[in-house]
Parts: structure tokens; C-alpha cells; sequence
């Protein structure tokens, strides 16, 4: 057992993922080690590559692996990560992804936010998107409360490498909905709304959110489409959100996920 610090950082790793951007995301969370522990969950096998920097970590005192020998996918990943950290001393449960980049003081400053604001159960943070033509320089979000309210219903309210949750809320039993088609993190978001948590974004990037070209045509296809559709119409209804213009919205992501991958790059850039 390692100390216990405030913060326990959740992250999967799954054969896809590059080594030299794991070092990257894991040096990142590390630099802010006297607040943080951090724990991968390897999801299915990997190459030899990843193996090694995966084992060469785990001799730092404040990173511990959980090795699962089958792919089961994001949310069963974070799922499990939870289920460790769920009972410890924690306050804080902060994500991150394998490829990104915290900026320093990241951790701190999600901290220092909720510590003074008790009524917010999660906060996100604005981002730096880099690697691909379409990438924004800082990602925007709206940061309170009632406008994240109103933006979810068409639109993600966080950028989930970025969240960091009060550990309080997944001592009820709480989990990533394992049940929908890549879109377990807008699930997620919506229950948590249903349930009366209060959301915010902090107004400054503090996380280097990497992008490739072939990012967006991997938030491609009907499943994915068809699967958020249903999610975003049932919510819209259960939030008392029902307006002519949410439902043009929600519609609207449909075509979306089955532009041609020119024109979703365009897209993607000019309306977010």
C-alpha cells in the first residue's frame, strides 16, 4: 500500500495506445506526485512495448497497475479502477488518458475549486487540442452549473480527461454505465444530472488534449450515432428540457457521425 493522497487518477491502456505518449501522460500526472496516485488498468493484452513502460512504472510507489487479459472496453476499465480506489481515503477521483498531457498545477487548481466550492461534485477543465488540422488551441466550455445543464442536452459537457470527480459520489454505487456504444461518459454525465449533482468547468486548459486525422472518422458510425441519439432524446424529457430546438439539436448529431470524413473534419472545427 502506498500513501494516501488526496487525489486517485484513473487511466486505461488498451494495444492501440502508443508507449512514447503513455510516458508522456503518466510523466504529466507524476510531476504533481505529493497530491496524487495514479492508477492504469491495462485493458487486454499489448504489445511488448507497452508491457515494459507499464512494469517499469509500477516500481514507483505512487503508480499501481490492474491487469485484466480481456478488452472489455472503457467503462469496464474505469469501472474497476473505481471499485479499488472506492473505499480508500481519497477525496478525489480525477480521469486521464493514455495520450494527453496534464499541464502543471492541473490537479491542484481542480482542487482548489471544489475545496471552495462544496455545492460542485465535478469539475472539468477548458482544453489545448494539438495534433491534427481540425485541433482548437483552447476548447471552451461553458462553466456553470445551469449552462452546463442546458448544454448537455445536445452537447458533452466536459472533456472527460479532464474531469475530476468528488470521490463521494461513486461511494453510492455509482458507475459508468456499461450498457451504451462508446458514449458511456455522456451516460454518465446525464445520471448525474437525473441525481441533482452540480457540474462546472474551470476557465482555463489545463490538459494538452491530443487529436490525430484519424480521430474523428473513430466517432464515426450508426451504433455510436444511433446510441447517443437515444440517450440524448430520453434525457431531454427526464430533465424537462423538451423544446423544438433541443430536438433540431439532438437530430442534428445524427448526420454528424455519418458525414463524409472532409467534411466531419470541417465540422468538427467549426462548431464546437
Amino acid at each position: 500500500m502506498f500513501k494516501t493522497k488526496r487525489v486517485a487518477v484513473i487511466m486505461s491502456v488498451y494495444r492501440s495506445d502508443k508507449s512514447e505518449f503513455l510516458v508522456q501522460a503518466i510523466e504529466s500526472v507524476l510531476a504533481q506526485k505529493d497530491i496524487v496516485d495514479l492508477y492504469i488498468y491495462r485493458d487486454g493484452p499489448i504489445g511488448d512495448e507497452l508491457q515494459s513502460t507499464l512494469e517499469n512504472y509500477e516500481t514507483n510507489d505512487s503508480v499501481q497497475c490492474v491487469y485484466s487479459e480481456q478488452n472489455l472496453g472503457l467503462a469496464f476499465a474505469l469501472n474497476a479502477l473505481i471499485d479499488r480506489v472506492e473505499n480508500s481515503k481519497y477525496e478525489f477521483i480525477a480521469r486521464m488518458d493514455s495520450d494527453d498531457i496534464c499541464r502543471d498545477h492541473r490537479f491542484l487548481k481542480q482542487i482548489g475549486f471544489l475545496d471552495n466550492n462544496p455545492d460542485i461534485s465535478v469539475c472539468g477543465t477548458f482544453c489545448h487540442e494539438f495534433g491534427a488540422s481540425y485541433a482548437l488551441d483552447t476548447k471552451c466550455l461553458p462553466t456553470d452549473h445551469q449552462s452546463l445543464l442546458n448544454f448537455s442536452i445536445a452537447r458533452c459537457p466536459f472533456i472527460h480527461p479532464s474531469v475530476m470527480f468528488r470521490s463521494s459520489i461513486f461511494k453510492t454505487g455509482i458507475r459508468y454505465p456499461v450498457d451504451t456504444t462508446l458514449t458511456e461518459d455522456m451516460a454518465l454525465w446525464f445520471h448525474l444530472l437525473q441525481l441533482g449533482f452540480k457540474f462546472a468547468n474551470l476557465s482555463e486548459p489545463l490538459l494538452d488534449y491530443r487529436l490525430t486525422e484519424d480521430t474523428v472518422s473513430r466517432r464515426k458510425g450508426g451504433d455510436k450515432a444511433m446510441s447517443e441519439f437515444i440517450i440524448r432524446f430520453k434525457y431531454m424529457f427526464i430533465l424537462k428540457k423538451v423544446s423544438l430546438s433541443n430536438f433540431i439539436k439532438i437530430s442534428s448529431r445524427l448526420l454528424f457521425h455519418i458525414l463524409p470524413v472532409p467534411l466531419l473534419k470541417l465540422a468538427y472545427k467549426a462548431f464546437r
